[in-house]
């Protein structure tokens, strides 16, 4: 077994079959076809099923995916530590990030990180449930993920860096008749209009909830979260958001309202039980810094 070997596989992998990763790769594909042959042989397990539409896994293919993509990334890490000694860090951490979580920490993050390291690059994969980011790192095809979501225990596998909670609030229109002086009840939200996300993710369970105790109705059900602020601000609808939207929503005019019975999202970093490379460590440590606009543990409890 040898790099050139899983960099093939992992790249037959990715692009769906031989002829467009041989494409990708620059590379023949009798040459690309030999050198996953030659990696079956040496492993002596089937790594692929070829099928009409390209490629599929075997069992044993599934199982070498996420330690054939982490050989890779410590490779190119090891590469990163000798070339940045007394020089910058460089590196590229691949992160899976949820959408709330996306506005804040990863903003204020990403704002430190590129102060102390500006060379390193962070390629953000999109995460719209917990599951799919814990399935990305468990895989390996993130390092790392930025997740928010209720306090449930995660799988075996995944290592978890609590960094605080985020509340579950009320957007609404500015010229809103709902009180702004108090947390609402689901009975002052009767006959209010409410834009939703797809069943799923939190920010629906919470929309289920207000809905079950109120005769509030679903006017638009969206999966594109960046649509979600510019519809109350239209006056379509009220929306529930995590506080990581507040300060966003209150400067484009939106008010907030805080919620007598609301959800609490934890914010959490995960990864894979292995050493992260130094990229990804460095970005760890900046998060942990914290506190991060939109963490309830720091947040003064007004309203408008």
């Amino acid at each position: 077994m040898d790099v050139r070997q899983l960099t093939y596989f992992l790249g037959v992998v990715t692009h769906g079959g031989f002829g467009r990763a041989a494409s990708q790769l620059h590379v023949s594909q009798p040459a690309l076809s030999q050198s996953v042959a030659a990696l079956e042989r040496d492993l002596g397990v089937p790594l692929l099923h070829r099928v009409p539409s390209g490629v599929r896994l075997t069992d044993a293919g599934r199982a070498l995916v996420p330690h054939a993509r982490q050989v890779l990334r410590e490779l190119d890490a090891a590469r990163a530590a000798t070339r940045a000694v007394g020089e910058e860090l460089t590196g590229q951490i691949d992160l899976a990030l949820m959408p709330s979580q996306g506005v804040e920490p990863f903003a204020s993050v990403m704002r430190r990180l590129v102060a102390v390291h500006p060379r390193l690059i962070v390629n953000a994969h999109a995460s719209f449930v917990r599951d799919e980011a814990i399935e990305l790192v468990r895989t390996g095809t993130c390092e790392m993920g930025l997740v928010g979501a209720l306090a449930t225990p995660y799988p075996a596998g995944i290592e978890v860096h609590t960094l605080g909670h985020q509340e579950m609030v009320l957007v609404v229109p500015e010229d809103s008749p709902l009180p702004g002086d108090r947390p609402l009840t689901a009975r002052d939200l009767d006959g209010q209009r409410i834009v939703v996300s797809p069943p799923g993710s939190v920010m629906r369970q919470m929309a289920d909830r207000l809905m079950g105790g109120s005769t509030m109705t679903v006017v638009v059900e969206t999966a594109h979260r960046s649509a979600i602020l510019p519809l109350v601000l239209a006056g379509v609808g009220v929306a529930v958001l995590s506080s990581a939207w507040e300060s966003l929503a209150r400067e484009a005019g939106a008010r907030v309202c805080r919620l007598a019975d609301p959800m609490q999202l934890q914010v959490d970093v995960i990864h894979r039980p292995t050493r992260l490379t130094p990229a990804a460590q460095a970005l760890l440590t900046l998060v942990e810094k914290g506190p991060w606009p939109g963490d309830i543990s720091v947040m003064d409890g007004s309203y408008r």
